[in-house]
């Protein structure tokens, strides 16, 4: 009878339903520890899928599906099809949030990839319409597009650096913003897997932000002397914060004030660097100035690179010129790092205002 058709149909579904439940528990278990369950897709990322794609991510197949797009976005790329290449990133990165790969290619593809193929374009229409919108929309929108994938990306990996340092670099190497970038690279720093360099990008970034000297100075001179490695970076950032805060104390205060703040009790050599700084600079005293400096060379505390400024002052007196060469050949056989281009020019003119034999040179330039 009819009715008994229905109840035998209720009843194989009821049953179906019991075999299935363990597992459907099984499966729901495996997909919330891959973090499958965090992730809820939206109707472009259905459509964009597809319906069989989005049925085999569903199904456990997401990181194969993921592979496929992310094949589709390298062939975008290629054909500088950017639009297509942003819709085939969205889709591997919701499939795939926690692997930051998917991220880091996606900020790159729009950040750089993207906004170097329009850079090139502007170029070539540089003198009409097209150009100038090109330039002033179409790049800075991609710049934007870059720096979204990659803050969405670290709150999926917030216990990872390697987003957060992309975010970092989009500021620092396209929109210039030194200040901006620091904030990041400290955010990176802080990260349990982040290597040295990142903190040291950070100082770094913070010493070129216009209004955070005495910030980047407390930094970068904790890493200066906290015997870590000195880096050629961290040492001409070092150079350049010094130079900073002696050179804005000679120019703020008279002679008197800084001989009187160098001979208080107490006084530590950054005293007798604004007041060397004042005799060369604003004094115009060499003598004095390079006394100064002989006694800031001597200063245990005091940064090595004082020993090498001394020395070429040294060097503008005739008479004591061969020995400031020989002073300073010692120091840049000792530690070449801390000589600069500029330093090594110096040190060129020096050679032939000495004339210094050729194979007895040390300073061509690196």
């Amino acid at each position: 009878m009819p009715w008994r058709r229905v109840f035998a149909g209720v009843g194989l579904i009821g049953l179906f339903g019991i075999v299935r439940m363990p597992v459907e528990q099984g499966m729901e278990e495996e997909l919330r520890a891959a973090g499958f369950r965090e992730w809820s897709p939206d109707i472009s990322s259905r459509d964009q899928l597809g319906q069989a794609g989005f049925a085999g991510a569903l199904g456990g197949f997401r990181s194969l599906v993921a592979l496929y797009f992310d094949v589709k976005a390298h062939s975008a790329r290629q054909n500088k099809d950017w639009v297509e290449v942003e819709k085939f990133r969205n889709v591997t990165t919701t499939l795939q949030p926690r692997f930051w790969k998917h991220w880091d290619m996606a900020a790159w593809d729009m950040a750089w990839n993207a906004y170097a193929f329009y850079r090139r374009e502007a170029e070539r229409h540089r003198d009409d319409l097209e150009g100038w919108k090109i330039e002033k929309v179409t790049m800075p929108l991609y710049l934007e597009k870059g720096v979204d994938f990659a803050r969405r990306g670290a709150k999926w990996l917030p216990d990872s650096y390697r987003l957060l340092r992309v975010v970092a670099e989009i500021y620092s190497q396209k929109y210039e913003d030194k200040c901006a970038a620091a904030d990041w690279y400290l955010m990176a720093s802080q990260a349990p897997d982040a290597p040295a360099y990142v903190y040291r990008a950070y100082a770094h970034h913070l010493a070129l932000c216009e209004g955070s000297e005495e910030k980047a100075y407390e930094v970068t001179s904790a890493l200066y002397h906290g015997g870590g490695k000195r880096t050629p970076t961290l040492r001409y950032d070092m150079e350049a914060l010094e130079d900073h805060f002696a050179g804005a104390a000679a120019r703020g205060k008279t002679l008197a004030e800084l001989e009187a703040a160098a001979a208080a009790p107490g006084a530590g050599y950054r005293d007798l660097a604004a007041l060397a700084m004042h005799l060369l600079e604003v004094a115009g005293d060499l003598s004095a100035a390079t006394a100064a400096y002989g006694r800031l060379a001597r200063d245990p505390e005091a940064p090595a690179f004082y020993r090498r400024k001394w020395a070429f002052l040294l060097a503008r007196d005739p008479e004591r010129a061969p020995a400031a060469y020989r002073a300073l050949k010692g120091l840049y056989v000792a530690d070449p790092d801390a000589f600069r281009q500029g330093d090594l020019r110096q040190l060129a003119e020096l050679e032939e205002e000495l004339s210094i034999l050729p194979g007895e040179r040390f300073s061509a330039p690196r």
